[in-house]
């Protein structure tokens, strides 16, 4: 049975000035991922600071490449007097397997969204970009290679609390309220958060991206 399904090839930015243990941060959004949005999700990482991850809901591949920029964007390191916010530059692939794999170590693994994320990437890398999608659908990717440049002026821009507030709100879907609850402020200094990081027009092309990748796959 063919399986559509999203690939994503990363590798974190700036890993050696880093100080702090970003692998854990990655298991841990994995983790949260296999949670609450697809429990067949898993994260590879190898190289040191490269990653791969795989989810059999590729019209959820959109927030999940955005919750990992927010769940490393959470996190920053102080150097030589500055912080240093963590980040990724990431390529997601989707594109039909012939079998899911069954474990984690997905070097193992080819066919269509690995050949298709781990080519992007090289081109990411070639721009001086953080993020691209390609679906092998001329049209479609000729959107997204629009429109990602736009997604990386929202994302660069989030400070620690910003992609706190970001990670936490796709995860759960929490409200002001709870965000407020859960960082211990109040629930309009929890808003101020999310609209100064532009999340609404996040959800909205989120919305966007489910609806052509579903049409595309029939899903």
């Amino acid at each position: 049975m063919r399986i559509v399904s999203s690939v994503i090839t990363g590798d974190i930015v700036g890993s050696s000035q880093i100080r702090g243990d970003y692998k854990g941060v990655l298991h841990q959004i994995g983790e949260d991922i296999r949670q609450y949005v697809d429990d067949r999700f898993m994260i590879d990482i190898y190289r040191g600071d490269s990653f791969q991850t795989i989810s059999k809901k590729p019209e959820q591949a959109f927030q999940i490449l955005i919750m990992i920029k927010a769940g490393l964007r959470q996190y920053s390191s102080k150097q030589a007097g500055t912080d240093l916010q963590w980040d990724a530059r990431m390529s997601l692939g989707i594109g039909v397997l012939d079998a899911y794999p069954q474990s984690a170590d997905l070097s193992e693994f080819s066919g269509e969204p690995f050949t298709r994320s781990g080519r992007a990437l090289d081109k990411v890398k070639e721009k001086g970009s953080l993020l691209h999608i390609t679906t092998g659908d001329a049209t479609l990717d000729a959107a997204f290679e629009a429109t990602c440049p736009l997604i990386e002026v929202i994302t660069n821009r989030w400070n620690t609390t910003q992609a706190q507030a970001v990670y936490h709100s796709l995860l759960r879907n929490f409200t002001q309220q709870q965000l407020g609850a859960l960082f211990k402020i109040t629930q309009r200094a929890a808003g101020k958060r999310l609209d100064s990081s532009n999340l609404e027009a996040i959800r909205g092309y989120d919305r966007h991206f489910q609806q052509l990748i579903k049409r595309k796959w029939k899903i």
